[in-house]
């Protein structure tokens, strides 16, 4: 009996040993024939074609027997490889029947959810990277199913796998157009096509095989799941697999909440997503819309009078124009998505989100799914940043383009490349309400790095704090008169930006022009080294950060050195709290599939006092001439007298807009425009800060106070309208710290014999303090290095 099997299991390899020589023998004899007898025939057939009937008439017989012998012979190759496959193939049909029930070996995950501070949710985070679509949440896809069918296979509810009406259909329009426009597949062979065979294998053998194939598919699946496994596997463009990724990729929108026109155009990408992708080709993608609409109102799913409708709505929405020589396909796809989020309200928040759960929690927790993450963000407040920064963002994308002397496609390049953030911090809590990265969404996670890590010169939006520390060193006064006037200092010569000079100014004229003359003297006389360890005090930043992202010289007093935008919003966080030290935090809860919290932020919020509070209230006052009458944001003021309900409540701020140098405008044949704009919105109570620049420092049209200080106002008025109440901190020497320039007390800022805190109850030793006492600061370890004059090598103006 063993030898029996034995000898059985031998024959059996040297049958299919003998089958895939078999095989590979057809493969070889099919590239033979398409690469040297094709193009014979070809050109046999060119010439034949003057040949009388009668002469060539004796050999078609012949050559139609040849072919069908053949086409069996290859057929039958094909088809012995099917049948050695067909079990694998029934395996995997199984498994993919079990995954749209939710279930099979790979079950799906339940995603990760990301909520806002009073649990909205944020963002649906993927653990398993790819469109998984349910059978029942196919049910719910009304329009796209009645898309797909009407458009692509017509007889898909009527055939057993393959069409033969399609197939004929297809063969004569072929015909008649003398070239291939239709391949006459169905669904059924489409989906076996994506599963079962390659893309390397010849067209020819691919389509027999998955003909097979097709037939065992409709055997054991039924047209519900063949469709809706369809919808998950088709490629649709712009690195997009499945109905879901193309959906949100497209529209921003759940599959299950298209309409009819959106439906049509995601279902006209499936014959060839590249050349009917709205973002290459609007054009095209509009009339193959038209086509599947045409479809739909064939088959009574629209009536045909409501095409033109819905083409005009879908256009108004998505903001697409169609002309003879700039078509444009407004916002279809503009802003893109990511692969990894379901829903994605808030994409910085949430791939931070991700970012922190990778580094705070086990990766085995991070693999179950399930997780409940909790942010401080607040959502109207979120929608409104981003709304704001896309909005201002592509209207100076649009200005930049048309002033760029450059071929479209570079310009194109260019634009892309412009960006913008918003951070909107609690000043107290240092809870971050509100952040937006960057313009667009993709898979690579670089927007999060730019609010957090993106390190540039903030130009003068850095004197706010410059002048604060001034006020509280007393090297200046809130009423102080200054002169504006050339100034040489070490061989240092500052210039302005409004290229002149005022002469004698108040401090408040000063803060509100942003003149870059009084700024430079002022931090000669406070001393370059003590305002470089303020804001290492207030950035908690060791020497060696300063060394390298701070020069040692005046043009620090205009922004030559290096801060991200969360580090400015401390900067402004510690001036509007009245003096205390923030750190940024944005996730507070991280909860299991259970329910059970696995971490928490339970640290204390800081009470490092780096600013008295009356150098705060003083330099409030004077950052709020930078949005009234002569304030490089004065049309805000313009603005807030015309209407009432423009931005009524207490506002303060400073903008910053950093030059590009002489090398890159020549990089750039002569374009001109700024490096950077910044912009520092104040409201009781919150600090927002505002960057817009371009990524590899190309120049653009804008301003501090126009481009950046627009969006701040955009934001404000969206968000913060009915929800800013009181004024900004006022003067009152009963809550300054004794110490200068303030030390780490764990001091209340409104609350200093505070004795209940915990945080204020010991010494550093653990003795217990005396009430109202506090331990005296610990110096820290400075270097004893002489202040150098050097020239800036940026040139950051107002």
């Amino acid at each position: 009996m063993d030898n029996l099997r034995r000898l059985r299991d031998q024959l059996s390899r040297i049958a299919g040993g003998a089958i895939l020589y078999f095989l590979k023998f057809i493969r070889t004899a099919s590239d033979w024939y398409f690469r040297y007898v094709h193009p014979f025939l070809l050109e046999e057939a060119r010439r034949l074609r003057s040949v009388p009937f009668r002469v060539w008439r004796k050999y078609f017989f012949r050559a139609a027997f040849l072919s069908l012998a053949a086409a069996l012979i290859l057929s039958g190759g094909v088809y012995a490889k099917y049948r050695l496959d067909r079990s694998e193939i029934d395996s995997s049909l199984s498994r993919y029947k079990q995954w749209l029930a939710g279930g099979s070996e790979m079950p799906e995950k339940p995603p990760v959810l990301i909520y806002d501070r009073d649990g909205k949710l944020l963002g649906e985070y993927l653990t398993e990277k790819q469109s998984r679509i349910t059978l029942n949440a196919c049910s719910g896809l009304i329009w796209l199913k009645a898309a797909a069918v009407s458009a692509e296979d017509h007889d898909f509810y009527k055939h057993g796998g393959v069409s033969i009406q399609g197939i004929s259909r297809a063969f004569m329009r072929n015909v008649l157009s003398l070239s291939i426009r239709e391949g006459g597949g169905t669904i059924t062979q489409q989906v076996a096509r994506n599963l079962f065979t390659s893309r390397s294998t010849p067209v020819l053998i691919r389509k027999i095989y998955e003909t097979y194939a097709a037939f065992q598919v409709e055997e054991r699946m039924s047209k519900d799941e063949i469709l809706c496994l369809y919808l998950n596997k088709i490629y649709m463009g712009e690195g997009r697999i499945g109905a879901e990724e193309a959906s949100y990729f497209y529209f921003r929108k759940s599959p299950a909440s298209l309409d009819a026109a959106e439906a049509a155009m995601i279902v006209g990408l499936f014959p060839s997503p590249s050349r009917y992708s709205p973002l290459n080709n609007i054009d095209m993608a509009m009339k193959k819309q038209s086509l599947v609409l045409d479809a739909l109102a064939r088959d009574g799913k629209i009536k045909p009078r409501e095409k033109d409708a819905l083409i005009a709505r879908f256009k108004q929405i998505y903001q697409v124009v169609i002309a003879d020589k700039n078509s444009k396909s407004g916002t279809l796809g503009e802003y893109g998505a990511s692969r990894y989020f379901r829903s994605n309200l808030a994409p910085d928040v949430n791939d931070y989100a991700v970012n922190f759960l990778r580094k705070q929690i086990p990766e085995e927790e991070m693999e179950k799914g399930g997780l409940k993450v909790y942010t401080t963000v607040d959502f109207a407040r979120q929608s409104a940043a981003l709304s704001a920064v896309r909005s201002a963002v592509a209207r100076t994308r649009n200005e930049m383009a048309a002033r760029a002397p450059f071929p479209p496609q570079v310009v194109e390049q260019m634009r892309d490349g412009l960006n913008g953030v918003l951070i909107s911090v609690n000043a107290r809590s240092g809870e971050i309400l509100a952040m937006v990265g960057g313009f667009g969404v993709n898979d690579s996670g670089t927007r999060i790095s730019r609010p957090f890590d993106m390190k540039r010169q903030p130009g003068s939006a850095v004197k706010g704090f410059l002048y604060a520390v001034a006020l509280d060193e007393e090297v200046i006064k809130e009423d102080d008169e200054m002169m504006d006037e050339p100034i040489s200092i070490g061989g240092y010569r500052p210039h302005n930006w409004y290229g002149g000079y005022r002469g004698k100014v108040t401090m408040r004229q000063a803060v509100a022009m942003s003149i870059n003359t009084v700024a430079v003297k002022i931090l000669h006389q406070l001393g370059v080294n003590l305002f470089r360890d303020r804001m290492l005090d207030a950035l908690d930043l060791s020497y060696s950060d300063a060394s390298e992202r701070f020069p040692r010289n005046l043009s620090l007093a205009l922004g030559s050195g290096e801060v991200s935008p969360v580090e400015l919003a401390m900067l402004y966080s510690a001036i509007v709290n009245g003096g205390i030290r923030i750190h940024p935090r944005l996730i507070t809860r991280v909860e299991n599939a259970a329910g059970e919290t696995i971490w928490e932020d339970l640290s204390p919020p800081d009470r490092d006092r780096i600013l008295s509070r009356k150098a705060c209230a003083s330099v409030i006052r004077l950052l709020e001439s930078v949005v009234e009458e002569e304030g490089t944001a004065e049309w805000i003021a313009r603005r807030r007298n015309v209407s009432r309900t423009y931005l009524q409540f207490p506002v303060a701020g400073k903008s910053g807009t950093v030059e590009t140098e002489d090398s890159i405008v020549k990089k750039y044949r002569g374009m001109r425009g700024v490096h950077d704009a910044w912009f520092a919105g104040l409201v009781p109570g919150e600090v927002s800060i505002v960057w817009v620049g371009h990524d590899r420092g190309v120049p653009f049209p804008g301003s501090g106070g126009g481009t950046a200080g627009s969006i701040w106002a955009a934001y404000a008025q969206m968000a913060l309208t009915g929800h800013i109440q009181g004024e900004f901190i006022q003067d009152d020497d009963s809550f300054d710290d004794p110490q200068k320039p303030g030390p780490k007390t764990g001091q209340d800022p409104d609350n200093p014999d505070d004795t209940t805190n915990p945080e204020t109850l010991f010494n550093p030793d653990g003795s217990v303090k005396e009430p109202g006492k506090f331990p005296e600061p610990e110096e820290k370890s400075r270097p004893p290095v002489e202040e150098i004059i050097q020239l800036p090598a940026e040139k950051p103006v107002g």
